[in-house]
């Protein structure tokens, strides 16, 4: 115990250093653009890859021993990509089939001069395609795309599905995704579907193929930095992998000899996706064209209506929530001021609360179960408000964390870049979000799981 304390301590020594040699070291202003993979698509809320790394660099230092990573709520892929540039193995799972799909297209060393080639070979099979047939029916599809660009879409999906490799197809599918978010309908301002007028919708001037090719062409650079950043990875550990698949957090198997995963790093949403960051809706329109063949994890019923994703991911049911309330009251002081201070507001109020932080509190049992013994646990957390009461988010996690006997080491404090993180709120209490916490703690040691067990 008294290594593992000396580690810890070194740990927290090495964070607060950078904040006090760099003042605002962790918001890293100016400092977070998003090349090398991370930015072949405008995935919601994700994190500062510089941040990771920094953070992984750090605990490296203290613990050579460290080589692999987890991240349940991994997103595009992030926390991955990061990992296994520095050698470290990786597994990560999201719910939601889209990031996955990122996710596997950004683990991979693509040949760039292969891609080059198939770019080629899907716009003259484009230009040379001049049926009318539409690929793809769904609800309220004439609401979301106007005639020219659904034809131009269905050109382009009957163009990339034609490609042998499923790993190719993979690549293309992004930089489609990434060109319906910008040639749809919905305003791209806002991570909700959430429609044009009418008259901008007639006076947009919308080059559906142009589009798709410029983003082909940029997001095929960011693949060449990245096939050199996992290269180095490789050369750093020839056993190197990488793991990503869709996984509910809260589902994750139990194994029954703990896994000898080294570090936790991760950031979950920051409470229920409909009225915070609505990743599922985000990625409704692109998986309606993308064939769900290629998309690891997919089911139809996942796109049953535009917040199907939505409602299965944490604090997505509301229904009988109220009845988890005593037991997280046992776990958590600041869970139970927060639901106190929640009384006087509507039951749906609370009822968001209690679901979302019972979800959480579910995931942290088959999180931790994949942990070695004292592994290091990075928690990028933000925190919210409902009806107009804040949620301490990051308190209330760490009380979750030491019930089940982790250690607090650091709370570090950054200020996002670029302002803010635009939230979803459905109602008046709809902010936006300019600050993160990021949750050190160590998990429990193997005797202390036997003296609990």
């Amino acid at each position: 115990m008294r290594l593992a304390a000396q580690a810890e301590e070194e740990l927290a020594s090495k964070l607060r250093e950078r904040a006090t040699s760099t003042p605002e070291f962790w918001s890293f202003s100016g400092r977070s653009r998003r090349e090398a993979g991370h930015g072949i698509f405008a995935y919601p809320a994700m994190m500062v890859p510089q941040l990771q790394g920094a953070l992984l660099e750090d605990v490296q230092a203290v613990d050579p021993a460290v080589a692999s990573v987890i991240d349940p709520f991994m997103g595009s892929g992030t926390v991955m990509l990061e990992s296994a540039s520095r050698g470290l193995s990786f597994s990560g799972t999201d719910i939601n089939p889209l990031a996955v799909l990122l996710a596997t297209v950004k683990s991979q060393v693509h040949d760039l001069e292969q891609l080059t080639r198939v770019r080629q070979r899907i716009a003259l099979r484009v230009t040379e395609d001049s049926s009318e047939e539409i690929e793809v029916e769904f609800h309220n599809r004439d609401k979301w795309f106007r005639a020219d660009v659904t034809r131009d879409l269905s050109r382009l999906k009957r163009a990339i599905s034609a490609e042998r490799s499923k790993a190719t197809r993979q690549a293309f599918w992004v930089a489609m995704a990434e060109t319906i978010r910008l040639v749809s309908n919905s305003r791209t301002s806002t991570v909700k579907l959430h429609s044009y007028s009418a008259d901008d919708i007639d006076a947009r001037q919308i080059d559906t193929i142009g589009t798709f090719l410029r983003i082909s062409a940029s997001q095929m650079e960011q693949l060449k930095d990245q096939a050199e950043t996992l290269s180095r990875g490789f050369r750093k550990n020839p056993n190197l992998k990488i793991s990503c698949s869709v996984g509910d957090a809260r589902s994750m198997p139990v194994k029954r000899n703990r896994a000898a995963v080294d570090v936790l790093m991760t950031s979950p949403p920051y409470g229920d996706n409909v009225t915070t960051v609505t990743y599922g809706q985000h990625s409704y329109l692109p998986l309606q064209w993308i064939d769900c063949s290629d998309v690891p994890g997919m089911r139809q019923e996942l796109l049953e209506n535009t917040r199907s994703i939505d409602s299965i991911s944490l604090g997505g049911k509301l229904k009988g929530a109220l009845a988890w309330a005593d037991e997280l009251r046992e776990k958590s002081p600041a869970f139970t001021h927060c639901l106190d201070q929640l009384q006087a507001h509507p039951r749906n109020a609370q009822s968001r609360f209690v679901g979302f932080v019972h979800d959480l509190d579910q995931s942290l049992d088959a999180i931790t179960a994949q942990l070695r013994s004292n592994a290091w646990m990075f928690w990028t957390l933000g925190e919210r408000k409902i009806s107009g009461v804040p949620v301490p988010t990051v308190a209330i996690v760490r009380d979750l964390l030491a019930f089940r006997g982790s250690r607090h080491i650091e709370t570090l404090e950054r200020k996002i870049p670029g302002g803010s993180k635009r939230m979803a709120f459905r109602n008046a209490s709809g902010e936006t979000m300019n600050t993160e916490s990021i949750l050190v703690m160590r998990g429990p040691s193997y005797t202390d799981l036997d003296s609990r067990s």
